[in-house]
């Protein structure tokens, strides 16, 4: 319907969103969480079917022996984040996509299997790489 008057769209920045958690899941903070994408609900990260990237975890959550949706765990939607590199962490990674190995770790395309994109590469340091989540979020 059209607007006749003003409307306020209670907007949010959109830097933290709100998931509710799967049953059986711990969500620590920091880690790299998706949304399981037959039910909605918050999940780790991982190399594994049926998973959207939703972002970093702001807060920890333990919802192991609650019912789906009996808690719910912000994520970070944007920024840069330092992560786990499957592999040599190498300064030619920088530039590239990272895919989720595990809620801590991530890999080039070529070594893993599904493919869960969680952003870009824009640092390598020690090891591990530093990650852009900007464009991966679903």
């Amino acid at each position: 319907m059209a607007l006749t008057a003003n409307y306020e769209t209670n907007d949010k920045s959109g830097a933290l969103v709100t998931y509710p958690v799967k049953a059986s899941t711990m969500i620590l903070a920091g880690a790299l969480v998706a949304v399981d994408d037959a039910t909605g609900l918050l999940v780790k990260a991982s190399d594994a079917t049926g998973k959207t990237f939703a972002g970093v975890a702001y807060e920890a959550g333990s919802n192991a022996t609650g019912a789906d949706a009996a808690i719910a765990v912000r994520a970070r939607k944007t920024g840069t984040f330092v992560y786990a590199f499957s592999g040599a962490a190498t300064q030619s990674a920088v530039g590239k996509k990272a895919y989720a190995v595990d809620d801590n770790t991530v890999a080039l395309a070529a070594t893993t299997t599904n493919d869960v994109y969680v952003g870009d590469i824009v640092a390598v340091s020690g090891g591990k790489v530093r990650v852009r989540i900007d464009r991966a979020v679903g």
